[in-house]
């Protein structure tokens, strides 16, 4: 009887491409009768096993028709389904916001986006951009105006894994973060993981930003080109021959408009100019076997016109080979390359230096999925991550009086291993659990300093050197990393769902800024610099009307982190051969609750997104030295308690759609100070506490009018025309504290951009 049961279950597999031949990720397909659902992985690719009988297939994206088949499953079979964009009427508008949500997935703490939606979004300055538009999700708040990096969930910039293909970006900003390094023009989507964090995921413990290009079209060779008020893009993509696809970009900036808008002569009078490229290749050997080579470079440069200039560039670089074992199993063997380098020239006469910097990364990962138990879906691999960071180098030149000095590099190495299993318990109960494991080698040459007993750290209680040879074992830490996810099913179109996840983080970045800029210094974990760790747990509530119209989702979290770093008064960060003693360390806690209104179809969509959520850290040393806040409790650099998002895009005509994005935060904390005293006729201030006073809050208006053209035989075109800041807010960068003889200290805020921005931009593809 087992025998003949076995025998009546087939596999129904797969691969899912829209008309260009392009694999659809994420692509939902809906198995009657039973309501079984499957999801394509980022290949394509789907594979469930069902009874023999006859099922009812349908097949859904955004932006595309609905795909409808009947079958007569009586032997493993494999589907190659194509689906073709929807023609989208004024009367017939129905997804405009990104995909919507599946209510009986058992992942939670993920938002998917598409770059169609991702266009229609307000530009500063034409640049559609996705780290800005990050910012519009639930959870996540930006690190300033003009500024690289955001925070999610109370969690530093540099705790945020952004990955290109699957590559580490080390920076991910272009002019100081008024741009990203994402050029839209060959975007397919992304991904933001909070919570509910597959065991695939490691190496940071907050997010996870997971960016993909597109494959490049299969049919025909096209071509595009974008132009803004401060850069210009070129493209083409299409097939060369028929088992291989190209998609290449270039793009460059020529921000002189940009400076002109600063009240500052000394901006006005700098330069700057960014650019940069992508070039991917696919190539199918034939249907089981696949290879992907993707690139991407860029270079930034900007000069102060009396004193600075500064330089930094990305090289990406990933191999990949996608092999189809059977309709049960699939699996990739991929290696990756990342290179950062910075650079900052001093060319003030008496002070000319260089002082160079940057990270090699490199990786080695086989990942592969299994389908053929009944109920279960699982995903395995592991793979070996090298770093090796230069924290810095002084060369001075010319009249300069200082000294050249060569830190040591800085080289560790992360082995990995994971494995993840999706469980159908039920109709109404899943279960995700995952395990993950890290081993982390801190290695040679390194000079560990001894520091004396009893007394803070610095540079003056150094009383021994252990050397390590360079390749030798200088610390190593490893552990284990449990995830699990629980959904339960309250009906076919609402579910709770809960999660639990442990991250582990051995690289940081070592800044005393709130935003990421160009002289900040990666720094791996070592003997006195412990990996962080992170516990989080969340709850969930999410519910989609009948028609797809509304949906609504709740989500509460909290977060215990453990090794978290801050810095003493007065630390130095840039050649610093001693830098432990220098930080500090001590435990953090994060907890919010997160509420995400959205409406998917009409002629008016959009998302109201509200976050409530708070940030505190605790640094309590040996000594007052070693503490911050008397040993209580503060506010982190990263605590932005109320998060207000409204994204509106409304249909105007069947051509025009009008675009509003809507952001107010709180003030992020600053130290500050309650009183000051004059001795000798000079000022100083008292400070009562770490991170008791805030910034003025932040908000901001943009609006876009965007228009697709008249589609003509050979061409296609669309445009938009936008105002940032729409009604000109000084939103403040930075706090300065200023005090003139005979007057009391005064507190004095920077803001980087005070007034509306206009621009245009052009998209023409043929």
């Amino acid at each position: 009887m087992a025998n003949r049961l076995q025998s009546d279950r087939y596999q129904l597999a797969g691969v899912v491409n829209n008309a260009a031949g392009e694999p659809m990720a994420g692509a939902y397909l809906v198995i009657k009768p039973g309501n079984k659902t499957v999801i394509t992985d980022e290949k394509g690719h789907f594979s469930i096993k069902l009874q023999a009988g006859r099922y009812q297939l349908e097949c859904q994206y955004l932006s595309m028709e609905r795909y409808t088949k009947e079958l007569r499953l009586n032997e493993n079979t494999h589907l190659a389904i194509t689906l073709k964009p929807r023609n989208l009427s004024l009367k017939q508008v129905e997804i405009t916001a990104n995909q919507t949500m599946d209510v009986n997935a058992v992942n939670m703490g993920s938002t998917f986006m598409d770059v169609k939606l991702l266009t229609k979004m307000p530009a500063l300055l034409g640049e559609v951009d996705v780290i800005r538009s990050v910012s519009s999700l639930p959870g996540v708040v930006n690190a300033g105006e003009g500024t690289a990096g955001f925070y999610v969930r109370g969690g530093s910039a540099d705790q945020n894994l952004i990955l290109l293909d699957d590559v580490p970006v080390f920076n991910s900003s272009h002019l100081f973060g008024f741009f990203s390094v994402y050029n839209p023009d060959v975007l397919k989507s992304y991904t933001l993981h909070r919570s509910g964090i597959s065991a695939k995921y490691g190496s940071r413990i907050s997010s996870i930003l997971d960016v993909r290009l597109r494959e490049g079209n299969g049919e025909k060779m096209q071509y595009f080109a974008g132009i803004s008020p401060v850069s210009a893009r070129i493209g083409l993509e299409g097939p060369i021959g028929a088992k291989t696809t190209i998609i290449v970009s270039a793009r460059g900036a020529y921000p002189k408009y940009l400076m002109q808008l600063f009240d500052s002569e000394n901006i006005k009078k700098s330069s700057a100019h960014f650019y940069d490229g992508n070039v991917k290749i696919n190539y199918n050997l034939n249907k089981n076997n696949s290879l992907s080579l993707s690139t991407y470079y860029s270079a930034d440069g900007f000069k102060f016109p009396y004193d600075t200039t500064y330089s930094w560039s990305n090289k990406l670089g990933s191999l990949r080979w996608d092999h189809i074992f059977s309709a049960r199993m699939s699996g990739s063997l991929s290696v990756a390359k990342s290179i950062y380098d910075n650079n900052i020239e001093g060319i003030a006469t008496g002070e000319e230096f260089n002082l160079s910097s940057g990270i090699d990364f490199s990786q080695l990962k086989a990942e592969l999925g299994y389908f053929g138990i009944k109920g279960h879906t699982i995903d395995f691999g592991g793979g070996v991550a090298n770093y090796n960071i230069q924290p810095g180098k002084l060369r001075p030149y010319g009249t300069s009086s200082l000294n050249p000095l060569t830190l040591q590099r800085d080289k560790g190495s992360e082995y990995y291993g994971y494995l993840n299993d999706e469980i159908t318990i039920s109709d109404k109960l899943s279960l995700a659990v995952g395990l993950r494991y890290t081993h982390y080698v801190k290695k040679g040459p390194n000079d560990v300093y001894i520091y004396e007993a009893g007394i803070p750290k610095r540079e003056t209680s150094i009383i021994d050197t252990v050397t390590y040879a360079d390749g030798k074992t200088v610390q190593t830490y490893q552990g284990l990393e449990p995830r699990a996810s629980l959904k339960y099913s309250l009906g076919a179109n609402s579910s709770l769902k809960a999660g639990y996840s442990r991250t582990r983080q051995y690289i940081q970045l070592i800044t005393n800024t709130a935003a990421i800029t160009p002289v900040d210094v990666w720094k791996l974990s070592d003997a006195y610099i412990k990996p962080q760790v992170a516990d989080q747990v969340a709850l969930g509530y999410f519910h989609l009307l009948p028609d797809n119209r509304y949906e609504f989702s709740l989500e509460l979290y909290y977060k215990m982190l453990r090794n978290q770093v801050d810095y003493k008064d007065g630390a130095v960060i840039l050649l610093n051969k001693s830098l432990e003693a220098d930080l500090l360390y001590g435990n953090g806690k994060a907890y919010g609750a997160e509420w995400l209104v959205k409406k998917n179809t009409g002629r008016l969509t959009g998302w109201l997104s509200f976050t409530y959520s708070r940030s505190y850290r605790t640094i309590k040393g040996n000594s007052e030295e070693e503490t911050i806040n008397h040993g209580d409790k503060y506010p982190s650099n990263y605590d932005k308690p109320v998060n207000l998002n409204i994204f509106t895009d409304y249909q105007l005509t069947p051509s025009w759609t009008l675009s509003a994005n809507f952001n107010y935060t709180t003030g992020r904390p600053i130290t500050a100070a309650d009183s000051w005293f004059r001795y000798y006729g000079f000022t100083f201030s008292n400070y009562y506490g770490r991170n008791q006073e805030r910034m003025p809050d932040y908000h901001r208006l943009d609006i876009s009018f965007n228009h697709d053209f008249r589609k003509k035989k050979l061409t296609e075109s669309s445009g938009s025309i936008s105002v940032y800041n729409l009604y000109a807010r000084k939103n403040a960068y930075s706090t300065l504290f200023r005090h003139y003889y005979g007057s009391p200290p005064g507190a004095y805020k920077l803001a980087i951009i005070g007034i509306p921005i206009p621009s245009v931009n052009y998209n023409i593809k043929f």
